[in-house]
């Protein structure tokens, strides 16, 4: 009993003093000012957005109208097509011919998977900077601007932006929210602290030439996921972690679209784990196995909590601390966006992320999933 009970108070001192240690970093880079975006505006010739679709036929059709309206006149976008089994690849022929878009293309994937099709889509681009998304994103209008604008320095070769999930009316679209602000802080204090550890292909650009010279994404080809953690890598190793650069803007972010069901968030976020024995850094897997031990900890406190009287006052003290701390520091990452909820989605979100997390550990370790009609 004694044992279990100096566990779990290091354990929750540990984590409270990680999340202040993480707020004091957050702070500093959003006090940071923004890039002057006109001056950016030049670039924009000089830059291609590249988005990877397969069997997105319900996301295209929202995708395009929107795009037209949101990106500039003088952006460049390719679509690459990965060999679809929907009217996707016919519904954007369409669209671009009726609009006569001249500076927007489609072709086809001379290989298999997203990371193919966006090499397909690179060596057929002679811009100078790539930018990579998803086909199920929104944009605000300077979007393209703010994540091109850190290119203006001849030193930075990849940049990196926030992801975060549409708003919803319900608890599971309110705890996603909570989870991407989690992700953006801990992607921020990566890049700050000169390790950055991931970053999301739905908003991210680089160098073309930089892209070249690392190898594209040569040495990984054969796993599914991971265009855009192990380029990241590469950049990082062959160039230094000067030349890469994390946007916290308001302005820089994208939004991507909730998943409807807690197994569609299971299988997705199994797609991103099975990767982890994939990456050579300690640092990579070191966090995944401190998150599933967090997660553990944090659901055995539950029956813990009914050892006895002294069991239910700690952990009852702790459960109200952990929401206060965790409302603070990711309510400062969802203020930024203009984000906030009710004490009731943090008290709900708090329980329903370790639950999923080791619901999603067994698909993780064996890699078995589905995705977009492809079994892993």
């Amino acid at each position: 009993m004694l044992v279990l009970g100096m566990l779990y108070f290091l354990f929750a001192l540990t984590y409270f003093w990680s999340l202040r240690y993480l707020t004091s970093i957050w702070d500093n880079k959003t006090k940071e000012p923004l890039p002057k975006l006109g001056l950016s505006q030049s670039l924009l010739s000089s830059c291609t957005l590249m988005i990877p679709f397969r069997n997105e036929e319900e996301n295209l059709r929202l995708l395009l109208p929107h795009f037209i309206e949101i990106l500039p006149s003088l952006a460049n976008v390719c679509f690459i097509d990965d060999h679809s089994e929907d009217n996707g690849e016919e519904m954007v022929g369409q669209f671009i011919e009726n609009h006569k878009l001249d500076n927007w293309q489609l072709i086809k994937n001379k290989g298999i998977g997203k990371k193919a099709a966006l090499s397909t889509g690179i060596q057929a681009s002679k811009s100078a900077i790539i930018v990579t998304t998803d086909a199920d994103v929104k944009v605000n209008k300077a979007w393209l601007s703010q994540i091109i604008a850190p290119f203006q320095d001849p030193t930075i070769q990849l940049v990196a932006g926030p992801v975060m999930t549409t708003s919803g009316d319900d608890i599971f679209s309110d705890f996603q929210q909570i989870e991407w602000a989690s992700l953006i802080l801990m992607t921020q204090v990566s890049f700050a602290e000169a390790n950055p550890l991931m970053c999301s292909g739905a908003n991210l650009a680089f160098r073309k030439e930089a892209f070249i010279e690392v190898g594209g994404y040569d040495g990984n080809t054969h796993i599914p996921s991971g265009d855009d953690e192990f380029l990241l890598k590469k950049m990082r190793a062959r160039f230094g972690a000067s030349a890469i650069d994390y946007l916290v803007s308001p302005l820089s972010l994208v939004n991507t679209h909730a998943w409807k069901s807690p197994l569609d968030w299971i299988r997705q976020r199994s797609r991103w784990a099975s990767k982890w024995n994939a990456h050579k850094e300690r640092g990579h897997w070191l966090s995944a196995v401190l998150l599933a031990v967090f997660c553990t900890l944090l659901l055995a406190s539950l029956p813990l909590a009914f050892l006895s009287w002294e069991f239910t006052l700690g952990m009852l003290l702790f459960w109200a601390l952990r929401m206060k701390f965790e409302k603070v520091v990711l309510g400062k990452v969802l203020s930024h966006f203009g984000l906030g909820f009710s004490n009731l989605s943090w008290f709900l979100s708090g329980w329903i992320y370790p639950l999923l997390v080791l619901c999603t550990l067994p698909f993780a370790i064996f890699g078995n999933y589905t995705w977009k009609g492809r079994k892993s």
